[in-house]
């Protein structure tokens, strides 16, 4: 029904890689001749992109440090964006968690955003920022009438759309993102060693230092997956104990990442996730999560039969979590079953379905 119109997508930087970043490429695959929108683009970080993938970046990639870290550009966002000439698209459809609901479009264009998260550090400010918050109030005030700009709200999981809600007066439809089922499977062999695993990008909001300070104290084995701008601060914490067994990889490729995976006792996450792909990617391959009780991941994970949760972000908290699990009390196929609910099928078919509906519906509405 929408094959041959003109599909423009958005995506707020294309400079590193992660699970909202997983989620652009299935809504790529859904529209593969689309170009993508970006306020700043970094060639050398983005070789996970299709390589015939029309990138159109805007006026703050020009910008000096722009590439590494572009929240200092952050007052200017809304007039980058504002220059962007979608009138040539039939829909324009942005998948974001910080600036694409700035985005201005013509009333014949369907405009559509899937949003990972309201504005964290607006709406979820860490306490290091609370010195800022009459400035942030202001914030919120332009944050509300970009909000109310696309057509349309999805979003990845009720958790963000209890956010939005709050935050745009708005309601948003949830497409949950989906985890590759036919890549994130068991091992051939039911092997299990003695680490346990965090897949995480490695900045301040995942509250990864909980998980190595827990690990240090119970000498428990820790692999750590992922980069972020937090890593040399992570280090120093886990050097705190010289005979520390908390080790971290960095980067790893899929097939690594699949191996670590199939051969843990379980996947730590002591974050409040907005969605998390990791714990699915984690109970695809079999394994259970251990995991703080709010957020995203409370939609994910079943309790006592593919995980556990924590109620507390605490060391003391997550250290009875740790105590108490056992890797046999869970079912591998439970996990496997609960993942290949969340499959990439199932949110390319319901994403593709949804955007035809709204398509017919803003057909209606603009006759």
């Amino acid at each position: 029904m929408i094959q041959n119109l003109k599909v423009a997508i958005f995506y707020d930087w294309l400079n590193q890689w992660g699970g909202a970043e997983k989620v652009l490429l299935d809504i790529l695959k859904i529209f593969p001749e689309s170009p993508i929108f970006t306020l700043v683009y970094d060639p050398k970080k983005t070789n996970w992109l299709p390589k015939e993938t029309q990138i159109i970046p805007s006026s703050i990639n020009k910008l000096p440090l722009s590439k590494k870290n572009s929240i200092f550009y952050t007052p200017f966002y809304g007039l980058a964006l504002e220059q962007f000439d979608f009138s040539q698209y039939d829909i324009v459809i942005s998948t974001t968690q910080v600036s694409g609901h700035y985005l201005l479009t013509q009333p014949k264009t369907l405009f559509v955003c899937y949003m990972h998260n309201t504005n964290r550090y607006l709406y979820q400010t860490p306490p290091q920022f609370k010195f800022l918050s009459p400035l942030l109030n202001h914030y919120k005030k332009t944050d509300f009438a970009y909000g109310q700009r696309p057509d349309y709200l999805l979003c990845n999981s009720q958790t963000v759309s209890q956010r939005i809600k709050s935050a745009y007066n708005r309601s948003a439809t949830v497409i949950y993102p989906g985890v590759d089922t036919d890549f994130f499977t068991p091992g051939n062999k039911n092997q299990q060693e003695s680490y346990f695993l965090i897949v995480s990008r490695l900045v301040l909001h995942k509250h990864i230092d909980l998980a190595i300070k827990v690990c240090n104290r119970l000498n428990k084995k820790l692999i750590i997956v992922g980069e972020g701008r937090d890593k040399n601060k992570l280090i120093k914490i886990r050097n705190q104990n010289p005979k520390s067994n908390v080790i971290f990889f960095g980067h790893v490729s899929d097939k690594k990442l699949l191996f670590l995976y199939q051969n843990c006792q379980a996947l730590i996450c002591p974050q409040i996730e907005d969605y998390g792909l990791s714990p699915l990617e984690a109970q695809a391959c079999g394994k259970p999560v251990i995991a703080y009780n709010q957020g995203g991941i409370t939609e994910t994970v079943i309790n006592d039969k593919t995980g556990i949760f924590f109620k507390e972000q605490s060391e003391e908290s997550l250290s009875q979590a740790i105590d108490s699990f056992k890797a046999q009390n869970f079912s591998p196929q439970d996990c496997i079953d609960n993942a290949k609910r969340f499959s990439r099928q199932n949110f390319m078919l319901h994403f593709k379905q949804t955007i035809d509906k709204l398509w017919q519906q803003h057909q209606t509405i603009s006759l």
